[in-house]
């Protein structure tokens, strides 16, 4: 039987198979991607547990041991700096007016910065006070390109867990729902991720070739319990004023067609 690091490492790369032409695809028609899909981490993480998917992509549990599974990818949209187009990643130029430069907001007037960077992990607090007894844990996957350009073809692969009685987490899920506010807007490297106390279980960079992938992990430890060191900037941040200042239920903006 295959040790559990060479496991994982052949599933992500099996998972993985044909990325760097669905990039190419995809980019030609403007569409963004993700490394690895929501349905490719449910089944990673099943492995990484040793259980099994909920057989269902609409309802009950991701996992049949009653975890939760989220992904949340660094690898964003972007704008054009001239015409404002909004563009996948992995654009080389505007397909509306041909520029090369890019941003990350409308707003911004530079190009220094060309990745957004905001994406979140949507945790439920409604489901989460609801669920509580049954639930297991979190587990969170973050996807993060080595460089802002889109001839990358390195990606940084992350794999936390969270317990679900965090006293941060809790905090955040009960004030959530105290505003009928159903969802936690949950950023990754953020205050309220270091303050919930993650625990790394992996860190690995998958490099995508022309015709197959390669994952290799710089820290691969499952056993380990040990929540993430808070960052100085976070360092003796209270929890009760975090939760007690933010703004709930704060809008993202427009949608527009």
């Amino acid at each position: 039987m295959l040790n559990k690091k060479l496991e994982v490492k052949q599933l992500i790369e099996t998972l993985t198979e044909g990325l760097n032409n669905k990039i190419e695809t995809y980019t030609k028609y403007n569409q963004p991607i993700n490394i690895l899909s929501d349905s490719d981490v449910e089944v990673l993480h099943a492995c990484l547990h040793d259980t099994y998917c909920g057989g269902s992509g609409g309802s009950g549990w991701d996992t049949v041991d009653n975890g939760e599974s989220k992904s949340s990818s660094h690898i964003q949209s972007k704008f054009c700096s001239n015409c404002h187009t909004k563009l996948s990643f992995f654009v080389v130029s505007c397909y509306n007016c041909g520029n090369k430069n890019f941003k990350a907001s409308k707003v911004q007037k530079s190009t220094e910065k060309t990745n957004p960077r905001d994406a979140r992990w949507g945790i439920s607090s409604t489901a989460h006070i609801k669920h509580f007894e049954d639930l297991k844990e979190y587990r969170l996957l973050l996807q993060e390109p080595e460089t802002d350009n889109p001839g990358c073809r390195k990606f940084r692969l992350r794999y936390w867990t969270i317990d679900k009685n965090s006293e941060h987490l809790n905090g955040l899920a009960e004030a959530q729902n105290s505003q009928k506010s159903k969802g936690i807007n949950f950023q990754p490297l953020k205050k309220d991720f270091y303050l919930s106390g993650p625990v790394l279980k992996f860190d690995g960079w998958l490099t995508v070739d022309a015709d197959n992938t390669i994952m290799e992990f710089d820290v691969f430890d499952l056993s380990n319990t040990t929540p993430e060191t808070i960052p100085g900037k976070y360092k003796g941040l209270s929890s009760k004023e975090i939760i007690e200042n933010k703004k709930y239920g704060k809008a993202r903006g427009l949608t527009t067609r």
